[in-house]
């Protein structure tokens, strides 16, 4: 067997880019899953279908509902992953490029975002996006009729988080790209990082069927209202860092 003093450096820099990959990408899986607009969109939705249908119809609409934010997720997905493609075209290591620096500043931003801007002031869970955008929501959640219409309100819940989600799409697909060199089975790990976002939809379909009602969901999302600012403030910190650490000035 051989020492570890005899393999050959490279050996050991392709295992540390390996976990520092995996590592930025969970993060990003962090955020993805602590993300709170989908999440309010969906019990108010599903508040609203109890009320007017059978819980089976009721159910079946939600699980529309998920369908349209996990399309909506793989198509933000792959639009990323072919910008940073163009990228790796143009340039053998994007991640020192502009670039890199510009996706770096902005999770920063995020970072502070996400701590005192991401929830508005006052007791409730009313989110950054315009009041407007929030009373659209409503209204499509209130009148949503048709599979269509779940699947719709789903997809565009996702979109309406743009600004939070990009940043992470990009720099995802960088280290997924990154990971894909070193022949890691990297198509798993993208279904995944698509499919984390819809997990506390799930979470929130389970506790309507255990009895819970909307009230419990909204006090519950309250109480944890300031772990999510931390969850999101350190988790695009810790992003950054790695970022800038391991790959702009490795």
């Amino acid at each position: 067997m051989l020492k570890l003093e005899n393999q050959p450096p490279s050996c050991y820099n392709l295992t540390m880019s390996f976990f520092i990959s995996l590592g930025i990408v969970f993060l990003a899986m962090l955020i993805m899953a602590s993300l709170q607009l989908q999440p309010g969109v969906f019990a108010l939705f599903y508040h609203y279908a109890l009320g007017k249908y059978s819980k089976s119809r009721a159910s079946d609409m939600a699980l529309l509902f998920i369908l349209g934010a996990e399309v909506s997720a793989a198509c933000l997905f792959l639009c990323a992953y072919y910008i940073v493609n163009l990228f790796f075209l143009c340039q053998f290591r994007p991640e020192t490029s502009f670039f890199a620096w510009f996706i770096v500043g902005v999770l920063i931003a995020l970072a502070f975002m996400g701590f005192f801007c991401y929830f508005r002031p006052g007791t409730g869970t009313k989110l950054f996006i315009s009041r407007k955008c929030a009373r659209a929501l409503d209204a499509h959640a209130l009148n949503a009729k048709s599979r269509s219409d779940a699947f719709t309100l789903g997809a565009l819940s996702g979109v309406c988080e743009i600004p939070f989600t990009m940043p992470l799409y990009l720099i995802t697909s960088m280290e997924i790209m990154e990971m894909s060199v070193e022949f890691f089975p990297s198509h798993l790990l993208t279904i995944l990082y698509i499919v984390v976002p819809t997990l506390p939809l799930f979470f929130i379909r389970w506790k309507y069927q255990t009895g819970h009602n909307l009230a419990n969901i909204e006090r519950s999302r309250v109480k944890d209202k300031a772990f999510t600012r931390i969850i999101l403030c350190l988790s695009y910190v810790a992003i950054s860092v790695l970022f800038i650490y391991f790959r702009i000035l490795a």
